[in-house]
């Protein structure tokens, strides 16, 4: 009888640790790739929607203006997904070409906008640089 209440307890703890075992952690219950608009996607990046919203909300974006950049921007990213997919590259390689697309989408977008537009663009990207290099020193 001690050796059936025995099996029958391991039983129920595996059964337990099982169970527990496929339980989400917080946080997981999206895939990375799969944020939603305004959220940031894998990499950090948020979405092309997110990214226009944003511009628009602080550059003031004509409806022509949001069409073009919402391209350039949806181009950028695709672009993007190959690099990160390219397993040829070197890690330094693949910054490179990163850095080359943002400078890229930066220019195109700029070259779209009034001279209002262009010195709150540059300062938005002033300002992020400036977190991206406060985010590395710590």
């Amino acid at each position: 009888m001690r050796n059936i209440r025995w099996i029958i307890f391991l039983l129920t703890l595996i059964l337990a640790l099982g169970a527990f075992a496929q339980q989400p952690s917080q946080g997981d219950d999206k895939h990375p790739d799969q944020g939603g608009p305004g959220h940031a996607r894998r990499g950090g990046m948020p979405s092309p929607e997110a990214q226009l919203k944003h511009l628009t909300a602080e550059l003031n974006l004509t409806d022509n203006q949001q069409t073009a950049v919402k391209a350039i921007i949806e181009d950028t990213q695709k672009q993007a997904e190959t690099v990160r997919a390219d397993t040829s590259l070197s890690p330094e390689d693949r910054r490179a070409k990163m850095r080359t697309l943002h400078e890229s989408a930066h220019s195109k977008i700029r070259d779209l906008l009034n001279d209002e537009q262009k010195k709150k663009f540059d300062d938005m990207q002033t300002k992020m640089e400036q977190r991206m290099n406060e985010n590395r020193g710590k």
